[in-house]
């Protein structure tokens, strides 16, 4: 069973945004951190737009407590730097914290030695269960480490996943794709080009099986020269912007699978003389900080690595207590923020 979960609580990543700051500064403000000085200015700017934007700290007392174990493993298999992933660590942390639980991190690095040494220390140690995480969205064929604790998957899942013991949590990319596709329609686009990752990632599939269903459902039919391959890449965005802008029938709305391959969609855009938006509309995924300090800031929807991870650690904590969580496959749908990159209709000058 899966399921589509739209979390209407105000996340860190909103705040930050909103206060111009880190997502790491502003949960260092809400959970009243004294380990690292900040200025008096950014915590009155944090508490400010959190409070504005009805933000609700969830406090330790309402987490259901479990058994006496105090701690909880989180495994995966290496990140790159900023990878948007550390989101989920560090939500999954947090929301341990709030639980009166310590987060232990072990990075298992494909090394079969390792994982053994892993798997022992969980099962020798005091866990209360295991996360096992994987920063790309990806299908397990077997678990690479099964200790004898309850363990939750996030952002991964097991093959014929049919087992009470495989509960799973993922973001919602078809949805996502769906939703970005359908906005630059509504703003009056006709013609909507896609810049994709790479094509084998399962994420970059959903997002275009969701961009192709929202075209379908506007009554257009996908055009195949309209998609074209990024690679994750600001150069190869670049290029393919500059291809499809020189096409007889240039898009008038693009939707790029990242917020970095958006900067070389806007580069090109730029270097063609056009303007974002009165020529033509951009939006993006993943709503990093980036996508704020963008000119114009760019529209752009959140992956929710930070609601996943808090949901992973409940999820554990339920799972601790022998309680049933709410389906075996949870999906979560990220916010779409709408800023002046896809605000106004095109004029359709190209």
């Amino acid at each position: 069973m899966a399921i589509s979960m739209n979390s209407k609580r105000i996340t860190m990543s909103a705040i930050a945004a909103a206060a111009g700051v880190s997502q790491s500064t502003v949960s260092l403000v809400l959970n009243g951190s004294t380990t690292i000085k900040l200025a008096e200015e950014t915590r009155r700017r944090v508490l400010e737009k959190a409070a504005e934007l009805g933000y609700q700290h969830k406090r330790a007392e309402h987490l259901p407590k479990g058994p006496s174990a105090r701690k909880i493993a989180f495994v995966f298999n290496g990140l790159t730097p900023y990878d948007p992933f550390l989101d989920a660590i560090n939500a999954c942390n947090e929301r341990a914290w709030e639980a009166d639980r310590m987060l232990v991190t072990f990075d298992y690095r494909n090394s079969a030695e390792l994982t053994k040494l892993i798997e022992q220390e969980i099962n020798q140690g005091d866990y209360l269960g295991m996360i096992f995480a994987s920063s790309m969205t990806r299908q397990l064929a077997e678990m690479e480490l099964s200790p004898q604790v309850p363990t939750v998957l996030l952002n991964c899942y097991l093959e014929g996943s049919g087992s009470s013991e495989s509960y799973s949590i993922l973001p919602a990319d078809k949805l996502a794709g769906y939703k970005v596709t359908a906005h630059l329609l509504e703003q009056g686009c006709k013609r909507v080009a896609l810049i994709q990752g790479e094509p084998w990632m399962e994420a970059n599939s959903l997002r275009l099986e969701g961009y192709r269903q929202a075209l379908i459902n506007h009554d257009l039919i996908p055009d195949p020269q309209w998609v074209r391959v990024g690679n994750w890449s600001l150069h190869e965005a670049y290029e393919q912007t500059r291809q499809l802008l020189a096409l007889p029938q240039p898009p008038d709305g693009i939707f790029c699978c990242s917020d970095y391959m958006a900067q070389g969609c806007y580069q090109a855009i730029a270097e063609a003389g056009l303007r974002i938006p009165e020529d033509i509309l951009v939006a993006g995924h993943d709503n990093q900080m980036l996508a704020c300090e963008m000119e114009p800031p760019l529209s752009s929807i959140e992956l929710p690595y930070d609601e996943m991870g808090k949901l992973a650690v409940d999820t554990l904590l339920q799972l601790a207590q022998g309680e049933k969580p709410i389906a075996l496959l949870m999906k979560l749908e990220g916010e779409l923020l709408i800023r002046a990159s896809t605000k106004g209709q095109p004029v359709n000058k190209i």
